[in-house]
C-alpha cells in the first residue's frame, strides 16, 4: 500500500479512536468503555452489512445510487430501509456494550463510541482508500453525524439501563425517531446541493432536543431550591 493510501486508513482509525476517547473523559468513563464501546461500533457495521446483503438477497436493495434515481414515494421508502438498518444495527451495538444500572452519560458516552467505530469503518468500505480532502473530513466527522442520528435511541437505551423491561417502548421509540432523522437526512443528499441544508437541519434536531433536555433537567432542582427557600 502506497503512503497517500494510508491516509484515510490511519484517518478513520485515528478520528474513531479520538471521538470515543473524548465521550469517555466527558462521562468520566474510562478507556474500557470505550474500546467496548468502538468494538460494538464494529458489530454494529457487520450487523449492517449482513442486513443489506439479506435485503438484496430478499430482492429488495437498499443502495445509495437507488435511492438518488428514485422519485419520491419510491426513495421515501429506500431512506426509510436505509435509515432502519443502520440505526437499527447501531441500536445492536449500543446493547453489546450497555449494561443495566448505566447512567444516561455513560449511556451516552457508549452511544458516541459505537457511532464512531461504524462510521469510521463505513468509509473505509465506502471511500475506497481515497485520500482526497474530502474524503478525509468525512472520516473525521462523520462519527459526530452518526452519534446525532443514534442520540433518539441512545436516550431510549439510558432510560431502559435504568428501569429494566417496563421501559423497552422508549427504545423502540428512539430507534423509530433515529431511524426517521436518518431516513430525512439521507433523502436531503440524494436531493442534491440544495438538500444540505435538510441534512444538517436532521442533525440539528436531536442536538436541539439535547440541550433542551439538559436545560429542563438543570432547571427543576434550582425550581426546587428557590421554593424551599422561599417557603416560611
Amino acid at each position: 500500500m502506497r503512503p497517500p493510501e494510508l491516509l484515510l486508513p490511519l484517518a478513520c482509525v485515528t478520528s474513531a479512536v479520538a471521538w470515543a476517547s473524548y465521550a469517555a473523559w466527558r462521562a468520566g468513563e474510562g478507556a474500557r468503555v470505550a474500546a467496548r464501546a468502538l468494538l460494538g461500533g464494529a458489530a454494529a457495521c457487520g450487523v449492517a452489512i449482513a442486513a443489506y446483503d439479506v435485503a438484496a438477497a430478499l430482492g429488495a436493495p437498499f443502495e445509495w445510487d437507488r435511492l438518488v434515481a428514485a422519485r419520491p414515494p419510491a426513495a421515501a421508502l429506500l431512506a426509510g430501509g436505509i435509515g432502519l438498518i443502520e440505526e437499527g444495527a447501531k441500536l445492536a451495538g449500543l446493547l453489546l456494550v450497555v449494561e443495566r444500572g448505566w447512567r444516561s452519560s455513560a449511556v451516552l458516552c457508549a452511544a458516541l463510541g459505537v457511532a464512531a467505530g461504524f462510521a469510521s469503518i463505513e468509509a473505509l468500505t465506502t471511500l475506497h482508500g481515497s485520500g482526497s480532502p474530502i474524503a478525509l473530513a468525512r472520516a473525521g466527522l462523520a462519527p459526530a453525524a452518526h452519534a446525532l442520528l443514534a442520540l433518539p435511541l441512545a436516550l431510549g437505551v439510558a432510560v431502559a439501563a435504568r428501569r429494566g423491561a417496563a421501559a423497552w417502548p422508549r427504545v423502540v421509540l428512539g430507534l423509530l425517531g433515529s431511524a426517521a432523522l436518518h431516513a430525512a437526512g439521507d433523502l436531503s443528499l440524494a436531493s442534491g446541493a440544495a438538500g444540505r441544508i435538510g441534512y444538517a437541519l436532521a442533525l440539528l434536531a436531536p442536538t436541539v432536543a439535547l440541550f433542551a433536555r439538559a436545560r429542563r433537567t438543570s432547571a427543576a432542582p434550582a425550581a426546587a431550591l428557590g421554593a424551599a427557600r422561599a417557603s416560611p
